[in-house]
């Protein structure tokens, strides 16, 4: 019975982190908390390539390539390439140790498939934080990770 009660409770989580994907670019910018600073592509002259990776799946569909780049006044952007995961109701990309959310910080609250480029926070320790993840804080569901190297 036990088994049966937390597989309907784990069916319920997941569907539920199935709703309609931000498409709007509008909705995006006006996150003051860390908007995505540029959808396209990136212009990477001038930065140096710190890490980088490739999107899994985790419990959705998640795809594409993450970058970080730091330019000349160390100011450090995350750039997702080709990035494309499935819709969810409270989706955060996060930055963190490990895919069980240790020690993480949080990049942005809207996730948005395509080419986008963030900020990342100063104090982001990447030695430490260098998976990005998909995570749906609502639910407590991770979508998709990448590992960077």
């Amino acid at each position: 019975m036990k088994k049966y009660i937390a597989s309907l409770c784990l069916a319920w989580a997941l569907f539920s982190c199935q709703k309609e994907v931000i498409n709007s670019h509008d909705a995006i910018l006006k996150d003051t908390s860390n908007p995505i600073t540029s959808s396209g592509t990136f212009n990477s002259t001038g930065q140096n390539l710190l890490l980088q990776g490739n999107f899994e799946n985790a419990v959705h569909s998640t795809s594409g390539i993450v970058k970080v780049y730091e330019d000349k006044d160390k100011k450090r952007t995350l750039v997702l390439e080709n990035f494309k995961t499935d819709a969810g109701p409270d989706l955060r990309i996060y930055l963190a140790e490990d895919k069980s959310v240790t020690n993480f910080i949080q990049i942005t609250d809207k996730v948005q498939n395509g080419n986008i480029s963030l900020a990342i926070p100063s104090d982001a320790d990447l030695k430490k934080q260098n998976h990005v993840l998909i995570w749906c804080r609502k639910y407590s569901v991770l979508f998709g990770f990448a590992q960077m190297k």
